[in-house]
């Protein structure tokens, strides 16, 4: 982690995702360019996934659905949803990224499937750290007109010692059965 965070890496974004660049960094944890100074939200566009694609997934994580599920996938549209909340030095440069990501498929009045979700952390500069996720709240899902999470992780700077900074980032994610989506961040 610590090899990756001192190298410059920029890794190749989704179609409509901004680039994520890990610049080289100070390894003085009191360089004030490794203060968190600014937070940023960001949302991804729905990216579509094949209804077979879905049912694939589903299979290739041991996740037994029914004849009756099934044919509901099949006659729906399934998507990806990815939002985040991230912190940012003085000079514009990433600290680190929260993200949650909801995979689910929808009929155009009702969620279909919610198997898949995922919340992770991601830290580009020396110093900070992730310490865990502090928070989860789900509500709705499959057969509702909407599935919403909302979840919440720390990160810190300087861990050793005790934390210099410490930041509380949420991210709050609805889908609906019709389309349509929100989203909000803070911490």
């Amino acid at each position: 982690m610590l090899l990756a965070a001192l190298a410059c890496l920029t890794l190749a974004p989704a179609a409509g995702a901004e680039s994520r660049t890990v610049q080289k960094a100070s390894s003085s944890p009191a360089d004030p360019d490794t203060e968190l100074a600014t937070t940023e939200n960001g949302e991804e566009p729905l990216d579509s996934i094949s209804s077979e694609d879905y049912l694939a997934k589903l299979a290739q994580n041991d996740v037994i659905v029914s004849a009756e599920e099934r044919t509901q996938i099949l006659a729906s549209s399934c998507w990806i949803y990815t939002g985040y909340r991230g912190g940012k030095n003085r000079v514009g440069q990433w600290l680190w990224k929260y993200f949650q990501r909801m995979d689910y498929c929808r009929d155009g009045s009702r969620i279909t499937s919610a198997h898949f979700y995922v919340r992770w952390a991601e830290v580009y500069m020396v110093g900070w750290s992730f310490k865990n996720h502090e928070s989860l709240v789900s509500n709705g899902g499959r057969g509702s007109a909407q599935w919403r999470k909302r979840t919440q992780g720390v990160f810190c700077l300087v861990p050793y010692v005790s934390c210099i900074q410490e930041s509380h980032p949420w991210v709050d994610m609805t889908v609906y059965g019709n389309g349509a989506k929100s989203f909000s961040a803070g911490g």
